[in-house]
């Protein structure tokens, strides 16, 4: 197996140039949901992995997302943006952007201005992403989610900050999975990067795929779980 370097933080933070997402429409968000009034213990040990899904409103899927990703707290001052968020992230960077796949569009969560983004993006890429991913999970007609990392403050902040982004990932996973449960979403982590998506936008070579999944409404038979 191939030795992976543990990370090393840098004396001092080095460069930062943030991707520039290819954005062809921009809005702020409308009323978001509240979250329901569960206990954690209710959520901790009612998440399932659900494999059979109809399809979400976005307007349930958007308050969830904000929700389980977006600031509670930033660093004043910080050219690297650290913020506290519920999600564990290596130095408080949260590099990783959420993008949505629908039938017609595909958009990226920027919980930073409380906005949504429709990203330019070829529709056969698109269809074949979504295609793909159901070849995965036949019976999830929901969301699809790729989890898309912008390497530039983690290689700003780190030597061999690559294994830290992995783990920031698996975090955010677990979060997203248990506020699907919160709001009374299914959710499904899939077994593919997204590699695909990454590949398609452009001037991409600082952008790692680092994970995908499914939301929408659980149907009313609920496949295995894991």
């Amino acid at each position: 197996m191939t030795r992976i370097d543990d990370p090393v933080p840098r004396s001092d933070d080095g460069a930062c140039v943030a991707y520039r997402w290819p954005v062809e429409h921009r809005e702020s968000f409308k009323t978001l949901q509240s979250p329901p009034e569960k206990s954690f213990l209710e959520v901790f040990e009612g998440r399932r992995s659900t494999r059979q899904l109809g399809y979400a409103s976005l307007d349930t899927i958007l308050s969830a997302l904000h929700f389980a990703l977006s600031a509670r707290f930033r660093k004043e001052g910080d050219a690297l943006n650290r913020s506290q968020r519920p999600s564990l992230s290596a130095g408080a960077l949260h590099p990783i952007s959420v993008m949505l796949f629908t039938d017609s569009r595909v958009l990226r969560l920027d919980t930073d201005a409380f906005a949504l983004e429709q990203l330019v993006f070829p529709e056969d890429a698109r269809d074949a992403w979504v295609s793909r991913c159901r070849r995965v999970l036949p019976d999830a007609n929901g969301t699809f989610l790729v989890l898309v990392a912008d390497m530039a403050r983690p290689e700003a902040a780190y030597v061999n900050s690559e294994s830290l982004v992995w783990r920031d990932a698996g975090a955010m996973l677990q979060t997203l999975a248990l506020t699907a449960e919160l709001f009374g979403l299914g959710f499904c982590p899939l077994g593919i990067l997204g590699n695909d998506v990454v590949s398609v936008l452009p001037s991409s070579g600082q952008l790692l795929a680092v994970g995908s999944a499914v939301v929408g409404v659980p149907a009313q038979s609920v496949g295995s779980s894991s």
